[in-house]
């Protein structure tokens, strides 16, 4: 994003709302280690998940479910 960009937020709070309203809930890293892709998701409690596989598509669809149950409670 640009500075303009960034300033033209500024101008409306909107940088400001983002932050008040706004949290992140996880990191996400993805790799890839001989075969597979590997993705973990680093979540705001601390903890770690890890999903592999040796298909890329496959490992984030595990992952997207997994975490949108956990995610929902």
């Amino acid at each position: 994003m640009s500075t303009k960009n960034i300033n033209t937020l500024d101008r409306f709070g909107v940088k400001d709302w983002i932050e008040i309203h706004m949290e992140t809930v996880c990191h996400i890293e993805i790799i890839k280690d001989g075969r597979d892709f590997v993705a973990r998701a680093h979540l705001s409690n601390g903890s770690i998940k890890e999903y592999r596989h040796q298909i890329f598509e496959d490992v984030l669809t595990e992952m997207v479910i997994d975490l949108q149950e956990e995610l929902a409670e």
